[in-house]
């Protein structure tokens, strides 16, 4: 289970640094060509985005991966139960963000043009076709493909940017077009893979696996609201009590230091599927607490070096006139680590079934992250809603840390304090590598 885990994380782990990297380099070019006011606004409209998706998304995609771990129904069925929910859910998002911009869209997105928020609900139908059946692939444990489906997005996304300054045509508006085209042609990717890999599919109106995956999806709903509200809030407080400007200084710092993620998305991914078709509970106890150490201090290593860095990685990716995104950068360091280690134990409530315990942890970080930026962004700026950020993330951590020792049985020392047995892990993945891919086949 352990090296399979390793290798499974190490793929993922690659295409979420090749991932970054595409990243940063399309947001490099997006920030130089636009500036930081451009980039604000840029920034806005992707939330706008971000936000109809929130309130829409059922979680269909998670309870996928959980019944296909469970295998209680066919493959088949669960791959057509997805294409109708994606397609129904995201014709219902469409219209949502309709309404929303007609009633408040100059309230919510001010100093946005509105035709940009129109724009971008072309994205969202294929937002949801995306995730909902790329789970399929991830229920079926298929990483690599999973993987590179995730990565052909951010690839074609960044060819699409670097033609469009090529061409001399980039602006906001050119910027969303190719982020619809990016997911589009993604779309028809994922679909042909799943397709592959379950021998074609059934659409049925089973009651049984539509009632089941909407149920489990609807625990996930509150969560998935409250958590884009934890980590989205500032942006939207930022634009009201200060300007598009300073959104763009700040989605900088927030962009590289969210990149830290990378490490734990490569292994709560994997986990989360482990998880949900693990049956041997002695295994899972020790298990998740193995991820969740290597990763903490993995991570802190990785945000010591960007503290160090951190002006110079700034303003020479994106210039001196994002030199004011340095400090909130460094600040939100602190957040990710708590959030890179979060993230583990999360996936690992999600895999057993009790999405509920994280939504109520969530929803006492999203009221105390709202109240420290209304009191810290009025007077710090930027860095106060860095500083709000960082403390909720540490509040997230330490209540979900002690939600999973009562739920696994665990106690938090055998949790948090580093082992001589987790050096097994690194030994059984160097090995698992060498035989795969080092020693020539005979």
């Amino acid at each position: 289970m352990t090296s399979s885990f390793a290798e499974n994380t190490l793929i993922t782990f690659v295409t979420r640094v090749l991932q970054l990297i595409s990243g940063i380099g399309t947001s490099v070019i997006i920030a130089r060509v636009l500036g930081p006011e451009g980039k604000g606004v840029y920034s806005l409209v992707i939330l706008f985005q971000a936000l109809v998706i929130g309130f829409t998304d059922f979680g269909i995609g998670p309870a996928s991966v959980f019944y296909i771990g469970k295998k209680k129904y066919s493959i088949k069925e669960v791959f057509g139960a997805n294409v109708i929910f994606s397609i129904s859910i995201g014709l219902f998002a469409v219209m949502l963000g309709m309404i929303v911009i007609f009633a408040f869209g100059n309230k919510i997105f001010p100093g946005v043009r509105t035709e940009y928020l129109f724009l971008i609900l072309i994205l969202i139908p294929l937002w949801f076709f995306l995730n909902y059946i790329i789970n399929i692939l991830l229920g079926l444990q298929e990483i690599k493909q999973y993987n590179l489906m995730q990565l052909s997005v951010s690839l074609i996304f960044l060819i699409l940017i670097t033609l469009s300054v090529l061409v001399h045509h980039l602006s906001i508006r050119t910027a969303i077009i190719a982020l619809i085209i990016s997911n589009a042609s993604v779309c028809i990717m994922v679909f042909c893979q799943a397709k592959r890999a379950t021998d074609g599919l059934t659409f049925s109106l089973n009651k049984g696996i539509i009632r089941d995956l909407f149920l489990y999806g609807i625990k996930n709903y509150l969560g998935n609201i409250l958590s884009f509200f934890h980590y989205k809030i500032d942006m939207f407080l930022i634009n009201i009590f200060l300007s598009p400007r300073a959104v763009g200084l700040y989605s900088i710092a927030v962009g590289l230091a969210e990149q830290t993620w990378v490490i734990s998305a490569s292994a709560s991914i994997v986990l989360f599927a482990r998880v949900a078709s693990e049956t041997n509970e002695n295994k899972l106890k020790e298990f998740t607490p193995l991820v969740y150490r290597n990763i903490l201090v993995i991570t802190l290593l990785v945000n010591i070096l960007l503290f160090a860095i951190g002006h110079w990685l700034i303003t020479l990716l994106y210039s001196e006139q994002f030199g004011d995104s340095v400090l909130p950068f460094q600040i939100l360091l602190m957040g990710t680590l708590m959030m890179n280690a979060w993230r583990i134990l999360a996936n690992d409530l999600y895999g057993r079934g009790k999405p509920m315990l994280n939504t109520y942890i969530t929803a006492g970080a999203v009221a105390l992250n709202t109240m420290l930026n209304i009191i810290f962004i009025p007077k710090l700026g930027i860095a106060g809603a860095a500083w709000a950020s960082s403390i909720s993330y540490a509040i997230v951590l330490i209540a979900i840390t002690m939600v999973y020792g009562k739920v696994s049985g665990n106690r938090i020392r055998d949790i948090i304090l580093i082992k001589a047995s987790d050096l097994r892990l690194y030994q059984q993945l160097i090995i698992s590598i060498k035989n795969r891919y080092l020693v020539p086949s005979k």
